[in-house]
């Protein structure tokens, strides 16, 4: 088994890619609200549920929690303005982080576009347990954004990190992951009606699905508000395989339809989507007030096909885009590789070594003393060949390596390990390793890029798409960052974290930025740049000449970043800062206007 690569802070010309490594040390950060006073006028908050009293969790465990709050003030609560509402983890807290957090130290907004004085504001996120073993007591705090620390939204809530075992709660609090419901005289429903038994699935593909249940309490079900009924995946079942970009959120896919009275039959109707491989039998319930609902319940087997139908990669433009090499991982051992389509496996002279039909597996394998290589399909072995090429005409072609393990930590039930393009196993003998290389078209390699989370706004992913496109043909243009090793970039935060095909089926919002931007890069004075960009400053960015040597580069100075006002540096501070390019996106600014901020005097370029 190889070891993921450890991501740590880059040093001289090593550029901290900072997005991803500023999730797993988000705890450096203060606990306050961006821009908080002391307390407003107006702003009260009265705590009505919680879905857990206290948690065990199993190291690297993930969780969904829920919480309900009443606007007990004479404001109304927005999710959107500049003063949205949202909670805040105090430090401990942020050693629970996860992925789909709204930001590193805020893991949720309010759902609920706005909530008027008396009503109820709900908020769902994920909890991830961290490696270490212990008792962890976090705070979350309810907050309107840039003005004050709301009175009554606080929740204390125990967790405790333990091997071998599963989550558990304290039964005095109400919990969608247990037999906690809604009496019947308030909420109850029978399943009357479903549109399939199951759901079959090819790769990529979606589905529609609805459930009919009959209202039999006496509490009318509505779309919003306190009487909101929704359906969830109950328990703590992972949804990342079949969930659909379209959900309310990671564990509820879909409101009822339309106010639904007692004796009425209420539809709840969502997408499924084949995002990854397997069989599934999750179980849908109908939840209200975080409580579920008697007699609401349905399990749906659903199978999703090996055979991945792929998005269709558009033909090459007149002008063809950059080809990228990335250095997947270096390995000591032999590699096996399959692919959804056929294709070949040649040697450094491209001579046809074997043709591969769909699904079969490919062994690869290097003689570390007499420097050669050997390949075997089927029980027939080819050796003593120069290095190894797996290669397809058809980007639609995914390769796995299924020797590979490389488990994102958020999900350690994924693997990311296919990739498009093509493959090569290759012997650097300057670094005397043996590389997994990737190469690909820029635009395609952009795409599976894992420096952001999908839910950051559609401007600044344009500008990080931009920024990230931009730092590699740089790279590219003088010959990569390691020539020794034969490929341009490596696929961690030393360069830039890239996790390939899985990348594209998890963060589409990011896949569109890079389409939305194709070609264009930064340049000044008429020439591509580099364009380091990092996690967050503490208000101000960094010139290149204090942090790294030689003279400094015009598009490199320090610049103001007020959104990371009274904050620590979080990176090497030079360039664009992510959090700040953030707050930016969500205050209005486009991509072009976040770029030239943070790089001066530059301009952008389609280059194809």
């Amino acid at each position: 088994m190889k070891k993921t690569k450890n991501k740590i802070i880059n040093r001289g010309q090593k550029f901290l890619s900072g997005f991803m490594l500023a999730a797993v040390l988000a705890f450096i950060f203060n606990f306050m609200p961006h821009g908080a006073e002391a307390a407003v006028a107006g702003y009260t908050a009265q705590k009505i549920s919680q879905s857990y009293g206290s948690l065990t969790l199993a190291p690297g465990k993930a969780i969904t929690f829920e919480a309900a709050f009443k606007n007990t003030g004479t404001v109304t609560w927005s999710n959107s303005s500049s003063n949205y509402i949202s909670l805040y983890v105090d430090s401990t807290g942020r050693q629970l982080y996860h992925p789909y957090w709204y930001t590193i130290e805020q893991p949720g907004k309010m759902i609920e576009t706005k909530v008027a004085p008396g009503s109820t504001a709900h908020f769902r996120f994920a909890l991830r347990a961290p490696e270490l073993l212990g008792f962890y007591t976090i705070k979350l705090k309810l907050a309107a954004e840039n003005l004050t620390w709301i009175p009554g939204g606080v929740i204390d809530l125990p967790v405790n990190v333990t091997n071998g075992t599963t989550a558990t709660q304290d039964p005095a609090v109400n919990s969608p992951t247990t037999a906690a419901t809604n009496t019947a005289e308030n909420f109850a429903a029978t399943k009357l009606i479903q549109s399939s038994q199951a759901v079959a699935l090819a790769g990529g593909g979606k589905v529609n699905f609805t459930v009919g249940f009959k209202n039999i309490g006496v509490t009318s079900w509505e779309t919003g508000g306190a009487n909101l009924v929704k359906i969830c995946v109950a328990g703590t079942t992972a949804t990342e395989s079949f969930r659909d970009t379209s959900w309310l959120g990671t564990s509820c896919p879909a409101a009822v339809s339309g106010a639904t009275l007692t004796g009425q039959i209420g539809y709840f109707s969502f997408s499924l989507a084949g995002n990854l491989g397997g069989d599934f039998t999750p179980t849908f319930v109908l939840m209200n007030n975080d409580k579920t609902i008697t007699g609401g319940e349905v399990a749906l087997p659903i199978k999703i096909s090996g055979t991945v139908e792929v998005p269709i990669i558009a033909p090459t433009p007149a002008v063809p885009e950059t080809i990228v090499r990335v250095g997947l991982y270096n390995t000591t051992t032999a590699e096996t590789i399959r692919a959804n389509t056929a294709f070949e496996v040649r040697d450094a002279e491209n001579n046809l070594v074997f043709s591969v039909p769909v699904g079969a597996i490919v062994t690869a394998a290097f003689n570390f003393t007499a420097k050669t290589y050997s390949a075997s399909l089927g029980g027939e072995i080819r050796d003593n060949l120069s290095y190894l090429k797996f290669v397809s005409p058809d980007l639609n072609t995914i390769f796995e390596i299924t020797s590979f393990e490389s488990h994102p930590a958020w999900n350690t039930s994924l693997n990311d390990n296919k990739f498009r393009g093509s493959l090569e196993l290759r012997w650097s003998e300057d670094r005397a390793k043996l590389y997994m290389i990737n190469e690909l078209p820029l635009e395609t390699y952009l795409k599976g890029l894992a420096e952001s989370s999908n839910n950051n706004p559609a401007e600044y992913h344009r500008a990080l798409a931009i920024a990230a496109r931009t730092f590699a043909q740089y790279n590219i243009n003088i010959g990569g960052k390691h020539p020794a090793g034969n490929f341009h970039l490596n696929a961690s935060s030393y360069d830039q974290v890239y996790r390939g095909y899985n990348s594209e089926i998890r963060l589409p919002n990011f896949v569109k930025a890079v389409e939305d931007t194709r070609g264009i890069v930064v340049i000044y004075n008429n020439e591509i740049v580099v364009t380091p960009y990092f996690a967050q400053s503490d208000g101000r960015t960094r010139a290149w000449e204090e942090v790294w040597w030689g003279a400094g580069k015009p598009w490199l100075v320090s610049r103001p970043d007020p959104n990371c006002a009274g904050m620590n540096l979080f990176g090497h501070g030079v360039g664009l800062s992510a959090r700040g390019a953030r707050g930016m996106a969500l205050g209005g600014s486009t991509y072009e206007q976040i770029l030239k901020h943070y790089y001066t005097g530059v301009e952008l370029k389609k280059i194809y």
